[in-house]
């Protein structure tokens, strides 16, 4: 591996700062390693959220028990996958005033 020996210092607001941040944590990536990716216009993509698998597990057991259940439970499953969605959605809520979805550097 190569040892990196310089620096580059950027300003950026309070703000900024948060959002690289944010956007980095969603890449699987430190802040550095993030900056160094979209300076130099390397390819990026998020880290899948593990609660969205979770989600996903919970409705391939629904689709492959569907006929064999009842409809208790059937509406048991459905809000146990209810919740943890809402779960997921509110999680992502916060930071700014949404822009989140915006282009990320790549």
């Amino acid at each position: 591996m190569r040892k990196r020996t310089f620096n580059i210092n950027v300003r950026v607001t309070e703000s900024e700062k948060k959002r690289l941040n944010r956007f980095a944590k969603r890449c699987g990536l430190s802040l550095s390693e993030y900056l160094r990716k979209v300076g130099l216009n390397k390819k990026l993509s998020e880290k899948p959220n593990e609660k969205l698998y979770e989600v996903y597990a919970l409705i391939s057991d629904l689709q492959r028990d569907f006929y064999t259940m009842g409809n208790e439970t059937l509406e048991v499953k459905l809000n146990a996958i209810e919740q943890k969605l809402l779960a997921v959605y509110h999680s992502d809520e916060g930071g700014d005033s949404g822009g989140d979805n915006e282009n990320m550097g790549y």
